[in-house]
């Protein structure tokens, strides 16, 4: 019987002179050109004359080589694309180089590193635009059973078509969306493979959804998922390292604006200065935690654990103020260096919520696999928590952040955490 013919389309930005356009290395070939020859042209209208302006277009290379590696690898997760973020990897490559600089105390020509480091912020922000433009993402979903409830939502970036019968029609699109847990018709199954080997990419549905929300569906996940879910031991390590160094660096600095929040908590409202409260950690162990008080004390015989919200109504006028800003989190540098904390990981949880949630999220516990932390993945994406459904959304950001923890999202996370601070969002 002779098989019916498929109708496969190129894919999308295949075209000999789109490979050129839009290829990376064509498009930091003319970045790096522009930086280095115009950073040079517009401060000497000359070629360099001297070692200092020879070793200022190096530096501004050196530069532009971490921008694009720093900007590439936050750019992976859900969010990282913010012009915001990818122009604060540029000012911190710039501020590496510098330090490098004073460090070996070499020479350089001011005019001409001013010069580049604008122009190479001007091509950071053109290559996002450009990239925003052309490259939005088309991608055509397989109709299988409850696709409809997983499959990734259309926005401005990206736009998912379903098809009605294995044909593309003409169409150029990015890639194939399949939910893989899903039963496929022989046709759909054929339909896909002859997709693939025509070199249109496949993605799993679940996956695509992932990296665009930046969480974790619980309603899908399985127990074969979790061994995705373990975080390598060596970089636990390095981070518990970096989380002691990074304390006793900022300790100084810290201790002034804590004695600063102290005096004015204990003028603003009568109560103890440090709220302690009992957590669950690494582990499920239980730890005491460290805030500053924003509330005013418990009535005696009301101490029944509640959402945030609930309490509302507690909250001083100082402590509105160091709870937009997180300031009332400091105090937890120290249950950094006693070792139940560190700088980034879920936020930990009280025992008896643990216990209700046990009941009401799958796979909850499963966050207690690392340290809990005093900012996370799900604190700059959903803020707090103020019922049973707003933490489930809180622990499948915990565990998409556990899926994929690495140095990279932890930049972003660093990154996001300060814009967060900056604008009070989540506070209540």
């Amino acid at each position: 019987m002779q098989q019916e013919h498929i109708n496969i389309s190129p894919s999308r930005h295949n075209r000999w002179y789109e490979q050129i356009l839009l290829n990376p290395l064509f498009g930091h070939f003319w970045a790096l050109t522009a930086i280095i020859l115009g950073a040079q042209f517009i401060s000497y209208q000359a070629w360099p004359q001297n070692e200092n302006q020879s070793i200022t277009l190096g530096l501004l290379g050196l530069c532009y080589v971490i921008a694009v590696y720093l900007g590439k690898n936050i750019t992976k997760f859900a969010g990282g694309k913010a012009l915001t973020y990818i122009l604060a990897t540029t000012l911190i490559s710039v501020a590496l180089v510098i330090t490098l600089v004073l460090f070996m105390r070499l020479s350089y020509a001011r005019t001409s590193l001013l010069a580049g480091v604008l122009i190479l912020l001007a091509t950071q922000t053109l290559a996002l635009l450009i990239n925003r433009r052309f490259r939005n993402l088309k991608l055509a979903c397989i109709p299988t059973e409850g696709i409809e409830g997983i499959m990734p939502c259309s926005s401005r970036n990206l736009e998912c078509r379903m098809l009605s019968t294995p044909d593309l029609g003409g169409t150029r699109y990015d890639g194939i969306i399949v939910d893989m847990d899903a039963r496929l018709d022989d046709q759909w199954i054929r339909f896909i493979s002859h997709c693939n080997i025509a070199g249109l990419p496949v993605f799993n549905a679940r996956k695509v959804t992932e990296s665009i929300h930046g969480k974790v569906n619980l309603a899908t996940l399985q127990s074969t998922d979790l061994a995705n879910l373990q975080p390598q031991p060596v970089y636990l390590a390095t981070k518990r390292a970096l989380d002691i160094l990074m304390t006793l660096a900022a300790a100084p600095v810290l201790i002034v604006i804590c004695l600063i929040v102290a005096i004015l908590i204990k003028l603003d409202s009568p109560g103890p200065v440090i709220f302690v409260q009992h957590r669950i950690g690494k582990g499920n162990r239980v730890f005491r935690m460290y805030k500053f008080r924003s509330m005013r004390p418990q009535v005696t015989g009301d101490a029944t654990p509640q959402f945030a919200d609930k309490d509302a109504h507690r909250i001083t006028r100082l402590g509105a103020f160091i709870r937009k800003f997180r300031i009332d989190e400091l105090p937890q540098f120290f249950n950094i260096l006693k070792g139940d904390m560190s700088l980034i990981g879920p936020r930990p949880e009280q025992p008896e919520f643990v216990d209700q949630f046990e009941n009401q999220v799958p796979y909850y516990s499963y966050r207690h696999i690392i340290r809990p932390g005093i900012t996370g993945w799900a604190q700059v994406n959903h803020g707090y928590a103020t019922n049973t459904e707003s933490t489930r959304e809180k622990v499948e950001h915990d565990f998409y952040y556990i899926k994929h923890i690495s140095p990279a999202l932890d930049f972003l996370i660093i990154m996001r955490t300060l814009k967060t601070m900056a604008t009070g969002f989540g506070a209540l």
